[in-house]
């Protein structure tokens, strides 16, 4: 499995932060208030069958991956360079101390979605089920779980498609999550609740899932509307698309009259060291990785998490460091140096073998005695368009 490195960032416990706060264009989600109810018992895992290339849904895991393709998962957690604007009013901001600590022993879902630590090390607590709908079809539901405002923010997007452009196919949802977050194979990263695999949409017969997308078949039109309302209407972090079909999508945003410096700053990254949000990473021809920023749901971790981890409710999270590997240097050289195991070192990385190579960073697990904490998190302003609304997605049904 290929790992992208490039910036990261972690702070003393190893967790990779996002920098908080924007207002969302949704309403504050009231907490324990989810938007499907969760189903009683443990979710059963995907059935085993071997892959059929031309399956419209494949169910398991193992499926996210064509023979022959691996899946790459993007590990960069670097803060934005810009500043945060003030935190917005948070649902358990009149809470008193007391009143918090006896809601993490006696009624921990009264808080509401919590994601903790690293998309590629965390926890999703009070997880919500990404519930039924008509215009898209759950890949794989056991692992469609997520915080309400991912999942409220998917929706969103969903809608905006469907109201401009009547008639849409289902959009094709892959992973979210685990129910309780954590390691979801083939991944790296889905661990906590903010990442979500989608489909693009297709203008021909043949959609599916995991269809690779091109000039031919890519619906523009809807793939555009669909990138936009994650850009103007959700607290996105990053998007990857397979660069041959960024440029698609930017000629096309280009010729409805999209703002070029706009276009610029989100396709390639703007002045000031601002990083671009729609990135490119191998194996992304096929879906859309979304990762989202979660103001409420990473703000009430930041406060909950002491007491969650002193009163039994979760683990703490693994702390980690990044290790460029030299050459000669092993697995179990690493985790000598670092006080772990080869086998944790696998399982941090998604490796399924002992081979390493010089040059690769490495995230390695490390024990450590601190206190559970969390740093403040802070969420940059939403990157819009100037004059929003002087370009809207061109309505109109695309081929079918």
């Amino acid at each position: 499995m290929r790992l992208i490195f490039d910036g990261i960032r972690p702070n003393g416990l190893g967790l990779w932060v996002p920098l908080l706060i924007a207002c969302s264009s949704l309403p504050p989600t009231s907490p324990g208030t989810p938007t499907a109810p969760a189903p009683s018992g443990a979710p059963a895992p995907p059935s085993a069958r071997a892959q059929d290339p031309e399956d419209p849904v494949p169910v398991e895991a193992e499926a996210y991956a064509a023979p022959g393709e691996t899946i790459d998962d993007y590990v960069d957690e670097s803060p934005p360079a810009q500043l945060g604007r003030a935190p917005t009013p948070h649902p358990l901001d009149d809470w008193a101390p007391e009143k918090l600590e006896r809601a993490v022993v006696e009624d921990p879902a009264s808080l509401g979605s919590v994601t903790i630590g690293s998309p590629n090390g965390g926890i999703l607590l009070n997880g919500v089920q990404m519930p039924p709908g008509d215009h898209y079809e759950l890949v794989d539901p056991p692992h469609a779980w997520g915080t309400q405002e991912t999942i409220d923010f998917l929706l969103t997007c969903i809608r905006k498609v469907n109201e401009v452009h009547p008639g849409s196919h289902p959009l094709y949802i892959g992973h979210i999550s685990a129910r309780g977050g954590g390691r979801l194979s083939p991944h790296v990263s889905h661990q906590s609740g903010r990442d979500v695999d989608v489909s693009y949409y297709y203008r021909d017969a043949s959609r599916r899932w995991y269809r690779r997308a091109g000039s031919r078949n890519l619906d523009l039109p809807r793939t555009w509307t669909f990138v936009r309302a994650l850009l103007t209407e959700t607290d996105v972090q990053l998007i990857l698309i397979d660069a041959s079909i960024q440029r698609l999508l930017r000629r096309h945003a280009t010729e409805i009259g999209e703002d070029p410096t706009w276009l610029e700053s989100v396709f390639r990254g703007g002045p000031g060291g601002e990083r671009a949000i729609i990135r490119h990473a191998r194996g992304h021809a096929t879906h859309i990785h979304i990762r989202f920023y979660n103001p409420i749901a990473q703000e009430t971790a930041r406060r909950a998490y002491p007491l969650l981890v002193e009163h039994g409710v979760i683990d703490g999270v693994a702390q980690f460091v990044r290790h460029r590997v030299r050459k000669g240097e092993t697995l179990g050289m690493l985790g000598r140096k670092y006080g772990t195991t080869a086998k944790a070192i696998m399982r941090a990385n998604g490796l399924r073998s002992t081979l390493i190579r010089a040059g690769r960073v490495y995230l390695v697990p490390k024990p450590t005695d601190e206190p559970p904490t969390l740093p403040p998190v802070v969420i940059p302003p939403r990157r819009l368009p100037p004059d929003r609304d002087r370009v809207q997605p061109e309505r109109g049904m695309s081929e079918q």
